[in-house]
């Protein structure tokens, strides 16, 4: 904007306002303390035009720095802090629990020698076929599944040792107990007696895992069922380790099958229930080990479905409960998961025959 404003003209003026206060300025005039004065004063004209832009320039400054402040992060002060996790905190483990009965679930015919049998698909939790599978019977030697399950949870060291004796030997000869040949005075791995337990079926190994962990058998079996409890079986109940025969010893198909999907869940079961041989640690009794074979696979394979493979299980037989299989297995293509639980087969050949043809025909 020029200085002629609005038809008057000022610049006459500044020019003779500025010569006074110069001349003035110049004079000599000393203060009392004789200093001269050093502040010069100099008439200084603004232009509308730059007021204008200096005032334009401040508003944009402030609306940028109100901007900028609303936009910054929260101050150590004022954030609001966030709870962070512990390693203490344990993560819920999704339990196993009973597969649905659906349109499509097969009724298994008499053709099947077993008397009570379930096949699960564990990948949809579907049951895939079934007979009489939610009746309570003698479970046998499938007991075991839960013992080692239980022996593992409540166990720290699977190197800690147990010192077998007499007094859990003998009476167990006496009962025609399946024995894993452990020597009076022999000390023994938890490792050790979980395979033991699972692969020839030995009842002193069961016993021995419940004296070390619990103090006796009995407060042992208070813990299975427990574990009963907190598995929401419906028709189980566990009165020993080795499943040797009681009426207050029983369980059904599709209880069993709950159990071993529990089972294998567990790294260290899933191990030991599809090992085929395991040799146990060096001892004077026994200076290269004792080789064990499982009772499972000495009479399978486990690829004799072709389209699925039975990957591991436990077998059981006394006179009450005829023979029994529980085994996991999966599609070879779809991967589906399997398990498969037969209890009161009539003989042994017929019992693994019987599970052979279930993943054959059911595992797809």
């Amino acid at each position: 904007m020029p200085d002629n404003f609005e038809d008057k003209h000022y610049s006459d003026y500044f020019k003779k306002l500025e010569n006074n206060i110069s001349s003035d300025v110049k004079r000599k005039t000393k203060s009392k303390s004789g200093v001269k004065p050093s502040r010069k004063y100099r008439v200084i004209r603004i232009r509308p035009a730059f007021l204008i832009s200096v005032v334009a320039v401040i508003t944009v400054v402030v609306i940028v720095a109100c901007i900028a402040g609303r936009a910054a992060p929260e101050t150590p002060e004022t954030q609001t802090p966030v709870a962070e996790e512990t390693t203490s905190e344990k993560k819920t483990v999704k339990l196993p629990v009973y597969a649905e009965y659906t349109d499509e679930t097969a009724e298994i015919t008499d053709e099947s020698d077993s008397k009570n049998i379930i096949v699960i698909n564990t990948t949809d939790n579907t049951v895939v076929a079934a007979r009489d599978a939610e009746t309570p019977v003698s479970p046998a030697s499938t007991t075991k599944v839960m013992t080692i399950l239980t022996a593992v949870e409540n166990c720290d060291d699977l190197n800690s040792t147990f010192t077998m004796s007499y007094e859990v030997t003998d009476p167990l000869y006496l009962s025609e107990a399946t024995l894993a040949g452990f020597s009076d005075g022999e000390s023994v791995t938890v490792k050790d007696l979980l395979y033991g337990a699972i692969l020839p079926s030995g009842a002193d190994a069961t016993v021995g895992l419940a004296i070390k962990i619990a103090g006796s058998e009995e407060n042992f079996v208070k813990l299975m069922n427990k574990k009963v409890k907190e598995l929401n079986l419906k028709n189980t109940h566990f009165s020993n380790t080795s499943g040797l025969y009681s009426e207050e010893n029983y369980t059904s198909a599709h209880d069993m099958a709950v159990i071993l999907q529990a089972a294998i869940s567990n790294e260290v079961c899933k191990e030991v229930l599809s090992t085929y041989k395991y040799t146990t640690a060096s001892t004077p009794q026994h200076p290269e080990g004792i080789e064990l074979s499982s009772t499972l696979f000495s009479y399978m394979y486990g690829t004799e479905p072709e389209t699925a493979t039975i990957i591991g299980g436990k077998t059981g037989y006394i006179n009450e409960s005829g023979y029994c299989i529980a085994t996991f297995g999966e599609n070879n293509t779809t991967k589906n998961e399997y398990v498969a639980v037969t209890f009161g087969g009539s003989s042994l050949w017929p019992a693994f025959y019987g599970q052979i043809e279930l993943y054959k025909e059911y595992a797809k």
